[in-house]
């Protein structure tokens, strides 16, 4: 109860008005943070050094434990002593932080409420510098015009420093037909009655605006109604806000507009979305020049004195990110500076120069109060999740499934935001999406259309990165109070940590990353002398290992002291056999073996009863005993199976996980297909995911044919067929939404194919290879395949016609047809489809290919508007 307690003041402290403003609440907060992980961490210990201890159930065990009495009352001593100390100094800091609670009027909002004013935008005034978005007002314009009621409500969204205010102010110094027109600001703290009393006073000049805010509401709402009017609300952060402002706007009964601008894209859904993003490398230096050498020809082109100047540039707003604020700070300081040494001075020393912004006038005077602001609204619960993103290396893409996975082992997921039917990773993927929304992570979207799992990876914008470590610091994230390494992430091979001792003597570590795939075998050995060594590794939760060597392929028996490990990860590691002391850490919820090579499970895996998530995928699994299969049924805890081999697993054991959330498997005999089909489809309703490749040389039997049609209730996301069918299965059309990638192979279907893929709604992704065909013939109809975008043709031998109608495959973008001898040529739809962007075509005869070259080849006209055509060699002389 007392921890439930530390962590609802922790949150209250942290959004107290005066947390990033008074140096001395600061401190006390991160106090208060300290002992909350320390609360954690006794409470854990606890339950892995008594609970545990106490669930002996025979006599054997029973005898153990009383031999365990003393350490365990000393376990118990040390526990208490820690608690009452934690408690102690919490009673203390609550009493301090109550204490200026009466102060809030003091000085330090007075220096929130300047950097309000400081922060305070209007619709007038000129831009002196402004590039790359003229097609932004082009389009913005274009829907401003629009008199379609749909489309009242349009908002500018992105990140921090984008230029959402200067494209705003652009499109609303546009003659653009507004009778009227207002420019509010509404920023951080929303005053309505304010923003009311503005807008009326700038739509009616002269009007008396002082009245009850339900009565300015009102009149807002009428003189929309009566004329064609143009809003702009520029930097709104808080949904709530938004939904307290449109009730001055009669969003659905007039022809008035509403331009909004923001960071947080839950509030630009509203309507018409436009999402900014950052400059190009061209446009970045071009703006670089305008701001830095404002030196041009009658035609506005810089002069050549520029060029000596654009490598150093170019390297500048690489630096910058190509975030536009950025670049205008780095260009200030710029400015009058002819020496090139200047300029290799400002670029050694850039990250103090965007933080302190020397020289520049004041809309730009630090690029790290307009990021920072956006880290000062986060709710506390995401505060932390995206402080640990400062973990990941730099300028790479972080897959999402590692984020979710370390989060939960942290702690970072709050098991109080489960929704009903909810697991961690559900709260932990609603956490990223919120963190995307607030234009603090961009995030790459899955090729599939199923709707649960949305992102693929994410990464950090380079400014938002630094924000991520500066923070970090800040808030004690990577280390505590004492500088003690609380997070140890190593990158480089160059990284100080891989021969600093000292940085982990009596360090606290909750946390380590090895993600370099370049260190040397001494880098390793060095590491692990000086961590594995360290007894305060108890408190460890999470060890990532990424293509590290082991002597002997072997992991360190060190490891089994890693009592509070909750997730685990040696992917791309060679390592022989997983060893049995793994499977006996006692609070172990996740573990990645994937890419290993091959690797033997043992037996006891079956008790790993509180894994969650395994991931063994492109292993090649080999088994301790004998040929007996290996059991998972005591896997009852387990979301996530990624990997599962039915020559490897006994597959009935399946029918114990009843938990699944995440199913990936490969399957070689009918009985286990059947099996697996069988439970996928009883869990149709809570599956994130469902992949499987099936590997049976025959199922064109009774028995086989009767198990591929139990597949048409089946709600996969990913199928391949790897032998003889007698027919396709019929799908049920409530469960092929599902579907976006199909394979299959050697399939022999006599009928043509087409006619049933077709019909599959959310298809992306279709093979055809090794005789998957055997007919003749085939046809995509006119409104087939409407999401497909990635097909390939290979290996079909007697393949002679293939015919494409008008409207068939609209959104298809890559193409490849490879070794089908008798296909005459390519079909004429092709040259509809306007969204082709990669044909390859390999292993075809000559007289095909010919039909295809440039100038001469009479089929040429039906491929010339794809931009990238490779034709290799024909497959005869």
């Amino acid at each position: 109860m007392e921890f439930q307690a530390m962590r609802r003041f922790l949150k209250d402290a942290d959004n107290r008005r005066d947390r990033y403003n008074s140096d001395i609440v600061r401190g006390w907060v991160l106090e208060l943070i300290d002992l909350a992980t320390r609360a954690g961490d006794v409470l854990e210990k606890y339950a892995v050094e008594v609970t545990l201890k106490r669930g002996a159930k025979n006599l054997k065990k029973r005898l153990k434990r009383f031999a365990c009495i003393l350490g365990e009352c000393l376990a118990l001593h040390e526990i208490g002593k820690e608690t009452a100390d934690i408690m102690s100094r919490m009673a203390e800091l609550t009493k301090k932080l109550e204490s200026v609670s009466s102060g809030e009027g003091s000085s330090s909002f007075e220096c929130k409420d300047d950097q309000r004013l400081l922060r305070q935008t209007y619709g007038h005034g000129i831009e002196e510098h402004l590039v790359g978005m003229k097609n932004d007002i082009d389009l913005l314009v274009s829907r401003m015009q629009n008199d379609d009621r749909s489309t009242r409500v349009i908002s500018i969204c992105g990140m921090g420093g984008l230029g959402k205010t200067t494209l705003a102010r652009k499109i609303y110094q546009h003659k653009l037909g507004f009778e009227a027109r207002a420019w509010v600001c509404v920023t951080q703290k929303l005053q309505a009655k304010s923003i009311f009393q503005e807008i009326l006073r700038q739509l009616l000049p002269g009007e008396n605006s002082e009245r009850e805010e339900a009565e300015l509401v009102r009149e807002l709402y009428d003189i929309q109604k009566a004329k064609k009017c143009l809003v702009v609300l520029d930097d709104i952060w808080e949904i709530d806000h938004w939904n307290i402002l449109k009730n001055a706007f009669p969003l659905a009964e007039s022809n008035s507009k509403i331009l909004i601008t923001t960071r947080n894209q839950m509030i630009a859904d509203t309507e018409f979305v436009y999402k900014l993003e950052c400059l190009t490398e061209d446009e970045s230096w071009d703006l670089l020049q305008k701001i830095a050498l404002p030196i041009h020809d009658s035609e506005g082109s810089s002069t050549a004195n520029s060029k000596h100047f654009e490598a150093i540039g170019r390297e500048l707003v690489r630096k910058c990110g190509c975030l536009p604020l950025a670049v205008s700070v780095i260009g200030g300081i710029l400015r009058g500076q002819r020496y090139l040494g200047d300029w290799k001075k400002v670029l050694e020393n850039i990250d103090s120069h965007l933080k302190h912004g020397k020289g520049v006038d004041a809309n730009h005077k630090r690029v790290v109060n307009v990021l920072n602001l956006s880290y000062d609204v986060l709710p506390y619960y995401l505060k932390l999740c995206f402080l640990y993103l400062g973990c990941f290396p730099e300028d790479k893409d972080i897959r999402v499934e590692d984020v979710y996975l370390i989060w939960m082992a942290e702690g970072l997921i709050s098991s109080d935001d489960k929704g009903r039917k909810e697991t961690l990773w559900d709260v932990a993927e609603r956490y990223l999406n919120e963190l995307a929304s607030k234009c603090m992570v961009k995030v790459k979207l899955m090729s599939g259309v199923y709707p649960f799992e949305n992102f693929k990876s994410c990464r950090l914008h380079d400014l938002v990165r630094d924000l991520c470590l500066s923070k970090g610091k800040e808030e004690n994230f990577f280390e505590d109070s004492q500088r003690k390494i609380r997070r140890l992430a190593i990158n480089s091979v160059d990284d100080d940590a891989t021969c600093s001792v000292a940085r982990f003597k009596n360090a606290n570590l909750r946390s380590i990353l090895l993600l370099n795939n370049q260190m040397t075998d001494l880098d390793i050995n060095k590491i692990w002398k000086n961590l594995f060594c360290n007894v305060l590794l108890r408190s460890l939760k999470v060890l990532v290992l990424e293509d590290c060597k082991f002597e002997d392929n072997k992991l360190p028996y060190a490891l089994r002291k890693l009592v509070m490990i909750k997730h685990l990860s040696i992917r791309y590691c060679r390592v022989s056999e997983l060893p049995e002391f793994v499977c006996k850490l006692p609070c172990l919820q996740s573990m990645e073996l994937r890419f290993t090579g091959s690797i033997a499970l043992p037996n006891s895996i079956n008790k790993m009863g509180r894994l969650r998530h395994l991931f063994l995928d492109e292993v090649i699994i080999t088994k301790i005993n004998g040929g007996i299969r290996l059991r998972l049924d005591g896997l009852t805890e387990l979301e996530t199976l990624i990997g599962f081999n039915s020559k490897i697993f006994d597959t009935i054991h399946l029918r114990k996980l009843t938990n699944l959330r995440s199913f990936v498997g490969c399957v070689y005999d009918i009985e286990s297909l059947s099996v697996v089909v069988e439970h996928i489809t009883k869990l149709k309703d809570q599956l994130r995911e469902a992949k499987l490749e099936i590997k049976v040389s025959d199922l064109s039997s009774e028995e086989g044919s009767v198990v591929i049609d139990s597949l048409t209730h089946c709600p996969l996301n990913y199928l391949r067929i790897e032998g003889r069918l007698r027919r396709l299965p019929t799908w049920d059309p409530p469960l092929i939404q599902n579907i976006h990638t199909l394979s299959f192979l050697r399939s022999r279907i006599l009928v043509d194919p087409m006619e049933t893929l077709q019909q599959l709604p959310a298809l992306r992704s279709l093979w055809l290879g090794c005789d998957a065909f055997a007919g003749t013939e085939m046809v995509c109809g006119s409104k087939g395949f409407p999401q497909l975008k990635s097909l390939i043709l290979e290996g079909l031998r007697n393949l002679e016609g293939w015919r494409v109608e008008g409207g068939a495959m609209p959104n298809l973008s890559d193409l490849e047809i490879i070794s089908c001898p008798k296909l005459k040529m390519i079909p004429q739809g092709i040259i509809f489809m306007t969204s082709i962007t990669k044909l390859e075509i390999w292993e075809m005869p000559n007289n095909f290919m010919e039909r295809l070259m440039r100038r001469e080849g009479e089929d040429y006209h039906k491929i010339s508007h794809i931009p990238f055509i490779y034709l290799g060699e024909p497959s005869d002389p």
